[in-house]
């Protein structure tokens, strides 16, 4: 294994400053990368988070991967980047200097602009060298995401990491256009993309849950020893979300929360004026799970209010895993 010019040997960890850009000081703007390089043969991978520099919360997943494991146990090789946005994490932006969202301008382009240069490096000397990878990121500024998966579920690599991880709601979404996971997928090289949390904050429960979620991927890849973990009470592929948005300005109250199932014609907030009257309240379109919700308190018209991932043909699994785990937490209140 071989990053900018640096060779790891098998059994050996290496920390690589990988230069990818330059301030305007002049210096060089270098991410840290750590290779760890099993003793036994196995597929390499990469694990990367903060793609957008304020999605912090990846950074502490792959911290955890790179000091509370044993890596003796791994086979093949693992790369991980706790952060790459470094301009971004640095700013506390989601994005690269100009304004420029790094996760649109894969696979890069060596003499592009800043952000063309920076995907390219990244996209050559890490994503080129990999067997599949895994793209932790959390939902944008003012928004809550459930943990869960995305990935091009047609892709039969893709979806056996994607069930592998071990979340209940998988989406089916390609990627736009410039993406990692959907270039990484083309160019041959198999993605999913981990979502949870929001934005600027570390969630020791997210934390554990993508930690617990890689390790999985690792076991059914060859790359971990089969250990023991909890099976989801449900896994559904949705191939369809969409946003339900607010009509009205004003001070929202929503009623909802992620991994919640909702109905059609549902009731899933209201929208006051500052006077505390009721404008108008917001209902779902359809049946589905919330996957994900604003945190935002104010609207406009047109402002996303709620993620819905719509259900109809795996409704009836859901279901029946709501309905168990609400007998579970009355049988837990009553004793």
């Amino acid at each position: 294994m071989e990053i900018s010019g640096i060779k790891v040997a098998p059994g050996e960890t290496r920390e690589i400053y990988l230069k990818v850009s330059e301030s305007y000081l002049s210096g060089s703007i270098q991410v840290p990368v750590t290779v760890i390089h099993g003793r036994n043969p196995g597929p390499t991978a990469f694990v990367m988070a903060a793609i957008h520099g304020d999605e912090i919360n990846g950074a502490d997943i792959v911290r955890r991967l790179i000091f509370d494991v044993d890596h003796e146990q791994l086979s093949g090789t693992l790369i991980a980047i706790p952060v790459v946005n470094i301009p971004g994490f640095l700013a506390q932006s989601r994005y690269l200097p100009y304004h420029r969202d790094l996760n649109r301008f894969f696979p890069g382009n060596r003499k592009g602009n800043n952000a063309e240069r920076f995907a390219s490096r990244i996209f050559r000397e890490i994503v080129l060298k990999c067997d599949f990878g895994i793209d932790l990121h959390t939902a944008a500024d003012g928004r809550l995401n459930l943990p869960h998966v995305r990935g091009d579920m047609t892709h039969p690599k893709v979806r056996n990491l994607a069930r592998a991880f071990g979340e209940t709601v998988m989406l089916n979404q390609h990627g736009v256009r410039g993406s990692l996971r959907r270039e990484a997928t083309e160019a041959g090289v198999p993605t999913i993309i981990f979502e949870a949390g929001e934005t600027g904050k570390f969630s020791t429960r997210v934390s554990l849950a993508g930690l617990r979620g890689v390790l999985n991927v690792f076991t059914a890849m060859g790359m971990w020893p089969v250990h023991e973990h909890k099976k989801p009470p449900f896994q559904i592929i949705v191939k369809a979300s969409e946003w339900v948005r607010a009509e009205k300005g004003g001070i929202l109250d929503l009623s909802v929360r992620p991994g919640d199932l909702v109905y059609e014609g549902d009731l899933v907030g209201s929208i006051f004026n500052p006077f505390g009257r009721t404008v108008t309240q917001i209902r779902a379109p359809r049946t589905g799970i919330v996957v994900g919700v604003t945190t935002a308190p104010l609207t406009i018209p047109g402002t996303g209010v709620i993620h819905l991932a719509k259900l109809k043909k795996t409704l009836g699994v859901v279901e029946r895993a709501h309905k168990k785990r609400t007998r579970q937490r009355k049988k837990a209140r009553q004793s």
